[in-house]
């Protein structure tokens, strides 16, 4: 039975967090079950064998749960809910009339507050949860034990440092935060402006990347690991370099609402669009030099080129659009459901090199397009 504690947790954050964001919870369930139990199999159904329609629609269902590529879509989702839940938490917490929080969270041990946030983060969590477990029990039931074990410790990890990020926030909120060592160690060191958000990362967002690397590496593990008798197809490397732009997907829209509400004077600098096209893509170069140097470590010279493109020009169009979109989070996801389903599409149908121009020429027409235009919006 769930302790005091964790009741008025639930109580005052699980609950409010449900009834803000219900819209978005209803739009992606009605999505995922839309998908699962109503799509249509593929061909004329007149030539199902009569009383064979349940069992396809739920050979669907299996293959959906187990996709490696709706796997990657389902940790992004998660992701950018989990730091959608800690934003809520942390904007209750300064609240005036939840200041009594304070005497009833403090006054417990702080292995009681863990578990406690724990508990509710747990609640939070329980749409992908259940669709967790689902995952999993099919995973058993048909020996994909990776996928189990992924699964898992995604789904414990990512409630053990809610709870955490939790119980550091309550005990330290009343204590104001210093400047970071690196911003100390490095004002004397010079700061072009492509390396600014790359400052603003390890100073307010280090939680964030090391999240997004995590799951980009697991990405990374999984596709390779379970496409490794076709590992030279360069479809399998185009399913986890996308993985790897859906992985950074919430860093993406950090750099860009960075740059919207604190980099807002830099419009009046005497920069070509050119020119910061190609800043914030030596941007993205830097952040994601692990995930090169794994291309280059395992495909030849000349692919990894070729893939090394393909990253940037994804990445890119997922910046980008947001000069469209603006900062609304609620619209930003949508987006993102949509340019993964496309590009993985295109990937499908063997045109991944030819999404290195696409890409790149929408993602310019897009910035060139929008880049001034862009009003101040942080709904």
């Amino acid at each position: 039975m769930p302790k005091p504690l964790s009741n008025i947790l639930v109580k005052v954050f699980a609950r409010g967090f449900y009834k803000v964001n219900s819209g978005l919870l209803i739009f992606m369930f009605v999505i995922l079950v839309s998908y699962c139990f109503f799509i249509n199999t593929l061909g004329d159904v007149k030539l199902l064998p009569p009383g064979k329609e349940l069992y396809y629609q739920f050979f669907i269902l299996i293959n959906f749960v187990n996709s490696p590529a709706m796997m990657l879509l389902f940790f992004a989702c998660w992701l950018v809910y989990t730091i959608k839940s800690w934003q809520y938490v942390a904007g209750q917490l300064r609240v005036e009339h939840h200041q009594f929080l304070y005497y009833s969270i403090l006054s417990a041990e702080r292995k009681a507050q863990f578990k406690s946030w724990s508990y509710m983060q747990f609640i939070i969590s329980l749409p992908f949860v259940f669709y967790a477990v689902l995952a999993s029990v099919i995973g058993l039931v048909f020996h994909h034990y990776l996928t189990v074990v992924i699964i898992i410790l995604f789904t414990l990890l990512l409630i053990a440092i809610s709870a955490f990020i939790y119980l550091k926030q309550i005990n330290n909120l009343v204590r104001e935060k210093g400047q970071s060592t690196l911003l100390n160690l490095g004002q004397s060191w010079g700061k072009p402006f492509f390396s600014l958000f790359i400052y603003q990362i390890f100073d307010k967002l280090k939680l964030a990347f090391v999240l997004s690397k995590l799951l980009s590496y697991m990405v990374i593990i999984s596709v390779m690991f379970s496409f490794a008798e076709v590992r030279t197809d360069s479809r399998v490397a185009a399913f986890a370099i996308l993985g790897v732009v859906m992985a950074h997907a919430v860093l993406i829209y950090q750099q860009h609402r960075f740059g919207l509400v604190y980099l807002s004077i830099t419009r009046n600098f005497p920069y070509s669009l050119t020119r910061l096209y190609i800043q914030y893509t030596l941007t993205w170069l830097l952040l994601l030099l692990p995930e090169c140097i794994w291309l280059f470590a395992g495909f030849g010279l000349f692919t990894a080129f070729g893939l090394l493109f393909l990253l940037m020009a994804i990445v890119m169009l997922f910046h980008c659009v947001l000069y469209r979109i603006g900062l609304a989070m609620n619209t930003y996801l949508p987006w993102l459901l949509a340019l993964f389903f496309a590009i993985s599409l295109a990937i499908l149908f063997g045109c991944v090199w030819l999404l290195v121009p696409v890409c790149f020429g929408i993602s310019l027409m897009l910035f060139y397009g929008n880049y001034y235009r862009e009003e101040l919006d942080v709904r």
